[in-house]
C-alpha cells in the first residue's frame, strides 16, 4: 500500500467536511468503509452513515457480528470513502469484479480506498449495541478529496446499491436465526435488482449487475424452502 493513492487528491481540516464535500445533516449516505483486520489485510465494507455538524460527528451502524464492527471495536479508528456506486456494490458483496486499490491514512492506523472521491478518517469513541446492529459514533480527524468532478448517478446504479446492501444482510440474519427477515431482505433484493437490470444498459454496469445476480441465485440456492 503507498500514499498517497497518487496525485490529484487535496487535503482539508475536518471541520470543512461538509462545506467540502457538500454533505447534508442528518441524511443517509451510503459509502464504503474501509479498516485493519487482526492481521493487517485491509478489509472495505459498504455502510450507511450520518453525519453530524457541532461538533462534527460521523454515525455508522455496521452489523454488531461483521468483520467491520470487529475491526472498528479493536483498532477505534477507520475510514469513511465516499465512492461511486460501482465500488460500493463491490465492498458490500466481494463480488471480484471490479478491483479495489488500498493507500494508508494520514491521521489514523486505517487503509483508504484509492478509487474513491473523498476519505474521511475517523476516530471510534462511542460505541452502542442496539439489536443486531453496532451504533458507532465517530470523529473525523482527517479529510481528503478530489477536485474532479463526481459523474451523476444513474437510476440503475442507486437501484443496484440498494439491492447489494440487502443482499448482503441475508446470511448474517440467517445465522442469527432470523429467517423471516432474512428473507425479506433476499425479496427486496430480488425486486431491486430486476429494476436495476431493466435500466443499466450495456458496459460495466452490467456486468456487475451479471454478478450480483449470480450471487443472489447462490444464495438462494444455499437457503432451503
Amino acid at each position: 500500500m503507498d500514499t498517497p493513492c497518487g496525485s490529484g487528491w487535496i487535503s482539508s481540516q475536518p471541520s470543512a467536511l461538509f462545506e467540502a464535500l457538500g454533505l447534508e445533516e442528518g441524511v443517509h449516505y451510503e459509502v464504503v468503509v474501509t479498516t485493519f483486520g487482526g492481521g493487517g489485510e485491509p478489509h472495505a465494507a459498504a455502510m450507511g452513515c450520518r453525519v453530524l455538524r457541532q461538533p462534527p460527528t460521523i454515525l455508522l451502524r455496521p452489523h454488531a457480528s461483521s468483520q467491520t464492527a470487529r475491526n472498528i471495536q479493536r483498532s477505534r479508528c477507520g475510514a469513511v470513502n465516499v465512492a461511486s456506486p460501482e465500488y460500493i456494490v463491490e465492498a458490500a458483496l466481494d463480488l471480484g469484479v471490479l478491483a479495489l486499490s488500498f493507500g494508508v491514512g494520514e491521521a489514523v492506523e486505517a487503509p483508504v480506498l484509492c478509487e474513491a472521491y473523498a476519505v474521511v478518517e475517523f476516530i471510534a469513541e462511542d460505541f452502542t449495541v442496539d439489536d443486531v446492529w453496532l451504533q458507532v459514533r465517530c470523529r473525523p480527524v482527517a479529510l481528503r478529496y478530489r477536485l474532479s468532478a463526481m459523474r451523476p448517478y444513474s437510476r440503475s446504479s442507486s437501484l443496484l446499491v440498494e439491492a447489494a446492501v440487502r443482499l448482503s444482510r441475508v446470511e448474517p440474519f440467517l445465522s442469527m436465526g432470523r429467517r423471516e427477515e432474512a428473507l425479506r431482505f433476499l425479496s427486496e433484493a430480488r425486486s431491486l435488482l430486476e429494476s436495476s437490470a431493466r435500466l443499466a444498459g450495456g458496459g460495466s454496469l452490467a456486468s456487475i449487475v451479471d454478478a450480483v445476480r449470480e450471487r443472489l441465485y447462490s444464495v438462494e440456492r444455499r437457503i432451503s424452502p
